[in-house]
């Protein structure tokens, strides 16, 4: 239905109707009829209240008409029953509503789902002590037989009891009994009111995030000194002034060590800041988002606001007059209801946690560019090693800062062909550690590889234990005694036979930090060790001891994983240990390469310089691989290079962007038919159209969903407007095909993990 914004007074008294999207799974919108109350205050971009089947949803107006479709009968319209509040507005920021569409348009996403991503948090209510009480208006209600069959159960219950009815029986925390206790406060039937006093309370949404939240939570350890910051250059300055006073995007790429990025985001927010602009700081972990909004606000003496995740708390809504925002947060913050922006900064741009995982399966960097486009603001991409992506985006510049000669260690390389088979430790390392220990100089062990050994394997048959629901092999784990399934988390016990062979002779394959522990224990007998890895810090009580032991200095040798990367773990070490550098290459995984280059980056940072004696040992079968040899040479460009040049070979992003599609059900004859069909359809293409790569299908070999049946497909496509009006259209097609229910098409489209 088309949209109309102009309305007259005149028009106002004929029927009103509204398109409104609800946020669900459904491509289409719904038409309802505007009740007369709301006809002069409605307008496109309203949260609103409708019955959608027997429930009620809050859904937004995309369209207002006084006709009707002719495929649609009047009797058949329902009506809107109130506008959405949360103690705020009940209408979107039109960049944000514009924002939801784009990104409905980029994920091929019902925009209904993606519209969860603006829409506030329903206000819940544990205030157990109130009551809610009939009004007098609501009981003349019920005797009249005015209130509607989906308020009139809770309106009932309310008016039999004269003092009411406690808040906390009515199971505040359901979407459905909020939603229809909000109609009933709206239509002043009932009113919240407290047990000790007769005063009303009114509806209360989720506490907003104020300014300073989570300061009493997150310690201050790891706090950058101020001093330790280095400058920043005139150039930087002029030209984050001139991006920020032009009136279109600008987008950069800042490829620099930490201390950098933080001097230059400090010195970017304060520009907007004086321009009277606000700011949005997107980082991948919310404690790393703790972290950065501490060292912000000392560093600019600006109050900066801390996103929290919307799982833990409503959504942040800016105060009257608070103007300019600087909002520091994960993915999700991306959208706050700020106005004015004129700075997007996205720490960590690399990093996987910025992809949402579930529809619409957006990812923070690339919507942070679609935002900057509306707010006509600067985007900042910063990271130590820039993803690919990032680094070949043609519309970006790239700033690199490298590191100062004088900060870098000495980086030395073991070829493990020249060791004994099986050996962890090359004697070269061995030597390094005596030396290091004597001199009373700490060192960093790192593998990242969790338990003892990678998986199992049977030395007559070759069998492997495998996870029956995610066919990926078991992790063996010596002090549990037991083989566990890094992804859904069972585990099995540890097999005395061969059961293919029956035969005893069952080997580990593979390292993991487990065995690293042991080993080192074994050889350094009276040495103070701790292993940092997504095990040992599971629990939050043992995590903060082993952070804190790890910032203090307390142990001589710590192992871990990529767990270690933190920011705020100041301490350097004067020997890093990098076990098996080639170990996440062998892995089906077109990244592998570009993820082992910034995982052994990150390690070598956290050496001390050559000049106090830090030196960084790489182990490896692999040394002319270009991403060790990047990193011996200290020279990224060689490995940006030599890895674009195998991606244009093979056609994978950057070259080209990617759709990763699943088909998922119980029967596996349907699912695999399905695939099938899917896969065709794809690669149907008329002359006006764009010829796609399309892979597959082919069964999902982890990560299937238990009990059901998961085919994927690989699509590649250089356009990608057309690439996702494609898959956009055949999806469609599918699922009408296929009954609700029986079949499930995902698309995924820029997907960070394959497989």
């Amino acid at each position: 239905m088309a949209s109309d914004e102009t309305w007259t007074p005149s028009r106002r008294m004929e029927a009103l109707y509204a398109d409104v999207i609800v946020p669900r799974h459904i491509a289409k919108a719904f038409t309802y009829r505007v009740p007369a109350t709301l006809a002069q205050t409605i307008a496109i971009g309203h949260r609103v209240l409708v019955p959608f089947g027997r429930s009620v949803l809050e859904g937004v107006v995309i369209s207002l008409n006084n006709h009707l479709a002719t495929d649609i009968k009047t009797a058949s319209i329902r009506e809107i029953l109130s506008l959405g509040h949360d103690g705020h507005t009940s209408t979107l920021l039109p960049v944000l509503f514009e924002l939801s569409r784009k990104i409905a348009d980029y994920y091929v996403a019902p925009w209904g789902q993606c519209l969860r991503l603006i829409l506030p948090a329903m206000a819940t209510r544990k205030t157990a002590r109130a009551r809610y009480v009939a009004t007098a208006e609501g009981r003349a209600a019920l005797e009249a037989g005015l209130c509607p069959d989906y308020l009139k159960p809770i309106l009932d219950r309310i008016a039999r009891r004269t003092p009411g009815i406690l808040s906390s029986t009515l199971q505040p925390t359901r979407r459905e009994n909020v939603v229809r206790i909000d109609a009933l406060i709206n239509k002043s039937w009932i009113e919240l009111m407290p047990s000790n006093n007769t005063n009303v309370e009114h509806h209360k949404p989720r506490r907003r995030l104020v300014l300073g939240d989570y300061d009493c939570r997150t310690p201050m350890d790891g706090i950058l000194p101020t001093e330790t910051l280095p400058a920043v250059d005139p150039s930087w300055k002029t030209h984050v002034a001139h991006c920020l006073h032009s009136n279109h995007m600008k987008k950069l790429v800042l490829h620099a060590p930490w201390e950098h990025r933080v001097s230059r985001l400090v010195d970017a927010i304060q520009q907007a800041h004086s321009m009277k602009r606000s700011a949005i700081v997107l980082t991948a972990e919310i404690a790393r988002a703790s972290w950065l909004k501490q060292v912000l606000s000392r560093l600019t003496d600006i109050q900066i606001i801390l996103a929290r995740p919307p799982s833990e708390a409503g959504q942040w809504q800016p105060s009257k007059g608070q103007l300019p925002s600087v909002v520091v947060g994960t993915r999700s913050a991306i959208f706050s209801p700020l106005k004015s922006i004129g700075l997007i900064w996205v720490e960590d741009e690399e990093h996987p946690a910025l992809k949402e995982p579930q529809e619409p399966r957006y990812h923070a960097r690339e919507v942070a560019t679609l935002r900057a486009e509306s707010e006509r603001a600067l985007v900042v991409l910063a990271s130590a090693h820039p993803s690919l992506e990032s680094r070949f985006d043609t519309e970006a510049e790239i700033h690199h800062v490298p590191q100062e000669v004088a900060l870098q260690p000495t980086i030395e390389l073991v070829d493990l062909r020249n060791e004994p088979s099986g050996t962890l430790f090359s004697h070269k390392l061995i030597r390094a550690m005596h030396e290091a220990l004597q001199n009373h100089a700490k060192i960093l062990l790192f593998l990242n590889r969790k338990g003892y050994a990678r998986t199992l394997v049977c030395r007559d048959c070759g069998w492997v234990p495998r996870c029956d629901s995610c066919i990926v092999p078991f992790t063996y784990y010596r002090e549990a005694g037991r083989m566990i399934c890094r992804y859904c988390g069972k585990a099995d016990q540890l097999p005395d036979l061969c059961p293919l062979c029956r035969t005893p002779r069952i080997s580990l394959v593979g390292d993991g930090t487990e065995r690293v522990e042991a080993e080192v224990r074994r050889l350094f007998r009276q040495v103070k060790l701790a292993r940092l890895d997504g095990d040992t810090l599971r629990h939050s009580a043992s995590a903060q001891a082993l952070w804190e032991g790890a910032r203090s200095g307390m142990w001589d040798v710590l192992i871990g994983t990529q767990a270690l990367f933190r920011p705020d773990l100041l301490l350097r070490y004067g020997l890093v240990g990098v076990l098996h550098a080639d170990s996440g290459l062998h892995v089906s995984e077109f990244r592998a390469a570009e993820r082992t280059y910034h995982l052994l980056v990150d390690a070598a940072n956290l050496a001390c310089p050559a000049s106090t004696g830090g030196r960084v040992i790489v182990q490896t079968r692999l040394p002319t691989h270009h991403a060790v040899q990047a990193l011996i040479s200290g020279d990224p460009n060689h490995f940006y290079n030599e890895e674009f040049a195998a991606r244009r070979l093979l056609r994978y992003p950057p070259v080209c962007h990617l759709a990763d599609l699943s088909v998922t059900g119980k029967d596996h004859r349907i699912v695999e038919e399905a695939a099938k069909r899917w896969g065709a359809d794809l690669e149907q293409n008329d002359r006006d159209q764009e010829s796609l790569i399309v892979l597959g299908p082919v069964p999902a070999m982890r990560r299937r969903p238990k009990g059901r049946e998961r085919y994927r497909i690989l699509v590649k496509g250089t356009d990608l407007t057309a690439l996702c009006r494609r898959i956009h259209d055949s999806v469609r097609k599918m699922e009408r095909e296929y009954r609700k229910g029986q079949i499930k098409f995902v698309v995924d489209m820029d997907p960070i993990e394959n497989g």
